[in-house]
């Protein structure tokens, strides 16, 4: 198993840092945060989940929660071997659940014919991008290296989640590169998934164009369903509806 050491005083926060909770029904939920993201961002709805008895496993994705500069030296290999390695820590249970966010998403797609997983769910993922500094990010890395971004959560993010509102404040051109391919990989490889799958996507999505979670549901084919969020930012999971993707989450995995 390849090793990805996080020291802590590196990371930008520490609730950055990834997770594990140990639970009792024998079912573990690997949870893989999204590109510029960090394990906080499911620190939530992990815990929800331990409560109902799963285990937890949220990697940090190499790259990830550090100064913007560290996402330049990985690539799209190094996030799916991190994802496969957490999955195949967990994979001594009954059965093993992967769900990601926006990029998290795309690496379960790759990882699911490459570790035993039951089911697979994608929150916001994305095969077609709103944001042009991804879509044109492979021939603007040479002229545009880093590109910024307000880090500062939205004013009107609710107390309960917004302290783990933790994002890098920019990131690589030369790392978004490798998030668009790494779409185009993944949109490829879910034409051969064959575990029930399903697709969240917010219509509200800033980031991901809500075309994706369509495209993304025809191309899992007829053992995946999509769930519509009706008023969800990108990260869902701090939205008005996160309790609603817990619960779709849980009745996925409970059918």
């Amino acid at each position: 198993m390849r090793e990805y050491h996080h020291d802590a005083d590196d990371l930008i926060h520490p609730l950055a840092a990834p997770f594990r909770l140990d639970g009792t029904r024998g079912e573990a939920f690997v949870l893989v945060h999204g590109f510029t993201g960090n394990p906080a961002h499911f620190r939530h709805l992990g815990g929800q989940l331990h409560h109902l008895g799963f285990t937890v496993n949220a990697p940090l994705l190499p790259g990830h929660a550090k100064r913007a500069e560290a996402l330049a030296s990985v690539t799209r290999s190094d996030w799916l071997a991190a994802t496969i390695d957490a999955a195949r820590e967990v994979g001594d249970h009954n059965r093993v659940h992967l769900v990601g966010l926006s990029m998290g998403g795309l690496l379960a797609i790759l990882a699911a014919d490459r570790t035993k997983v039951s089911t697979i769910t994608t929150v916001n993922s994305p095969v077609i991008f709103r944001d042009w500094r991804i879509r044109f990010s492979r021939a603007a890395r040479r002229v545009r290296p880093r590109v910024d971004w307000p880090d500062e959560p939205p004013p009107d993010l609710d107390e309960e989640v917004r302290d783990k509102w933790i994002h890098a404040s920019g990131f690589p051109t030369v790392a978004a590169a490798e998030l668009y391919s790494l779409s185009r990989e993944a949109l490829r490889a879910a034409r051969t998934v064959t575990v029930p799958s399903l697709v969240i996507q917010s219509k509200t999505d800033d980031t991901s164009d809500p075309r994706s979670g369509p495209i993304l549901r025809r191309a899992l084919g007829s053992n995946s369903r999509l769930l519509w969020l009706e008023r969800s930012m990108h990260n869902a999971l701090f939205d008005r509806e996160r309790d609603v993707i817990r619960d779709a989450v849980v009745e996925m995995v409970s059918g």
